[in-house]
C-alpha cells in the first residue's frame, strides 16, 4: 500500500476536485466514479496506463493523510487540530475495467476539513487550472495568490526566505530556489490575469487584486471551483 504524504500535480487535482464538489453540492459526500474521471479529462489528464496508477496511488495517500489546522480560541490563544481529510475509505477500483469507471464509491470529507473549507473557500477558474494542471508548483502559487490577493487591504511584502519556506521544500540553496519559483510565478500570473504582484530584491510585493473570478459566478457549473485556504 502506498505510504507517505500526497505529492505532485495529480494529488493537487484530486484535492481540488474533492473540495470543489463538496462546496458545489454543500455536502461532505463527494461522488467519484465517472464524475472525477470526466473532470480530470477536462484538466487534460487521460486516465489510463501510468496515469491511472499515479491517480490511484495519490488517492490512497490522500485517504491516509492528516492535516493540522491552526485555530484561534478564546482569549486570543492559538490551538491545533489534527484531522483526516476524509472519514471513510476513499477510492474503490471498478471490478470491470470495460465499464470505464475509475472508482465506484463516494468519499466523505471529515467534518473539520469540510467546515474549514466552507469558512475559507478560494475561488479558482477551471481554465486556469487546466492550463497549469501538470505543474504542481505553479498550481500551489496560483492557489496562494487566489487566496491572498483579493483579501488584502494594502500592499504586502513577502520575503524570499518566507517564499522558500512555503514553496521551496527540498531545495537547500536560495540561488537554486529563486529561478524555479520565478518561472512558476510567471506561469501562475499568466493564468491569473487580475493578479498584481511586484518583484524586488527582497522578494515579492502583493497588491490588492480582483479575485480570479467574480463571487457571483461561483455557482456556474464547469467554469469555477473553489478550494480550501492554502498555506500562509
Amino acid at each position: 500500500m502506498p505510504g507517505g504524504v500526497p505529492y505532485g500535480s495529480r494529488a493537487r487535482l484530486i484535492m481540488l476536485y474533492l473540495q470543489s464538489e463538496a462546496l458545489r453540492t454543500g455536502s461532505r459526500d463527494v461522488v467519484l466514479g465517472r464524475s472525477m474521471r470526466d473532470w480530470l479529462a477536462r484538466m487534460g489528464i487521460t486516465i489510463g496506463g501510468k496515469s491511472l496508477k499515479d491517480v490511484r496511488e495519490q488517492a490512497e495517500r490522500i485517504a491516509r493523510c492528516r492535516l493540522t489546522f491552526h485555530v484561534k480560541v478564546a482569549g486570543g490563544k492559538v490551538g491545533l487540530v489534527n484531522q483526516n481529510v476524509v472519514d471513510t475509505a476513499m477510492f474503490v477500483p471498478s471490478k470491470d475495467p470495460a465499464q470505464g469507471d475509475l472508482f465506484t464509491e463516494t468519499a466523505r470529507l471529515s467534518e473539520v476539513f469540510f467546515e474549514q473549507l466552507r469558512k475559507h473557500p478560494v475561488p479558482v477558474e477551471e481554465a486556469a487550472i487546466r492550463a497549469i494542471a501538470n505543474n504542481s508548483v505553479a498550481l500551489d502559487i496560483y492557489a496562494w495568490l487566489a487566496y491572498r490577493l483579493h483579501a488584502l487591504a494594502k500592499s504586502t511584502p513577502v520575503s524570499w526566505s518566507a517564499l522558500k519556506g512555503q514553496f521551496g521544500a527540498g531545495t537547500a540553496r536560495m540561488d537554486n530556489f529563486k529561478p524555479t519559483f520565478l518561472e512558476n510565478l510567471k506561469l501562475a500570473l499568466a493564468v491569473y490575469r487580475h493578479a498584481k504582484v511586484e518583484l524586488d530584491d527582497r522578494g515579492v510585493i502583493l497588491h490588492p487584486s480582483r479575485a480570479p473570478v467574480a463571487p457571483r459566478t461561483m455557482a456556474a457549473p464547469g467554469k469555477v471551483h473553489a478550494l480550501a485556504k492554502p498555506g500562509t
